[in-house]
């Protein structure tokens, strides 16, 4: 596994979709790095997770659907921690598989509210909560890590709802970029994508009949993360990076403005 940069990283983050899958390994892995953790998901088993993995982490029960729910996990946070640094955003659905004709309207539409308005609910209460109290309390930029999925980068049939839901989470995270830095907030934004992992969510697009490309072992999204949340990534926002992707070389000088982005192939 690649090892933790020898450079300043955040204490204080917060990781959703904590009980299981990425998020999880994710979270065994940062806090045994010396991150001060606070998991949050839609399970009780959340509560056992922060326990296991030592006192000074803390957990919470999210919906991510609900902004209300959202706003009172960060309102939790700022009560305990005065502040956050960084979250790194991994609770997702992969909704249900099928032809697009055939699809239920509300799943498809609860789909899209986990995985896409989820992410804008947590970016959104992230900021607000960094201006509060993150400049005052840390010299690095604040950290926003958002998870694409298959379909995000390419067309995924059988699995709309997910796909699409990716996709917009990538736009997302680009114009939420273009946006800090006109306001000139000192915040990264990045969305990573980390191929296919052996979890459920992995399992089910299996069990539907999904194709699974190449898959990748934990560790891989896990250096990811590690790196954008050490003080070698800074500067570096509104990317789209694979976990196969050369980011251990990158800059913000070295990057051309179209790079690890979606974008219209012209004629």
């Amino acid at each position: 596994m690649t090892a933790v940069p020898n450079s300043p990283h955040f204490t204080r983050v917060l990781i959703t979709g904590a009980s299981r899958g990425i998020g999880l390994e994710v979270a065994r892995d940062l806090a045994n790095s010396g991150h001060q953790l606070w998991l949050a998901a839609t399970t009780e088993t959340v509560r056992e997770t922060a326990a296991q993995l030592g006192p000074a982490h803390r957990a919470s029960r999210v919906d991510v659907a609900d902004p209300n729910s959202v706003a009172s996990l960060f309102a939790e946070i700022r009560r305990e921690w005065h502040g956050l640094e960084a979250v790194i955003h991994a609770a997702a659905e992969l909704g249900e598989a099928g032809n697009f004709w055939q699809l239920d309207p509300d799943k498809f539409t609860h789909t899209l509210r986990v995985n896409a308005a989820g992410a804008f609910f947590v970016a959104k209460s992230f900021v607000q909560t960094w201006l509060d109290a993150g400049p005052k309390t840390t010299p690095r930029r604040g950290n926003i890590v958002l998870f694409a999925g298959g379909g995000a980068g390419y067309g995924y049939p059988q699995f709309l709802p997910y796909g699409t839901s990716k996709a917009a989470a990538v736009r997302m995270c680009e114009t939420m970029c273009m946006e800090l830095d006109a306001a000139q907030i000192p915040v990264d934004v990045n969305i990573i994508a980390p191929g296919a992992n052996e979890t459920s969510m992995l399992a089910a697009v299996r069990a539907a009949g999904g194709e699974v490309r190449t898959v990748v072992p934990f560790s891989k999204p896990i250096a990811l993360c590690r790196w954008l949340l050490s003080s070698d990534s800074d500067g570096i926002s509104g990317r789209f990076i694979h976990v196969n992707d050369p980011y251990p070389t990158l800059s913000p000088g070295s990057l051309r403005a179209e790079a690890l982005k979606l974008r219209r192939i012209d004629l």
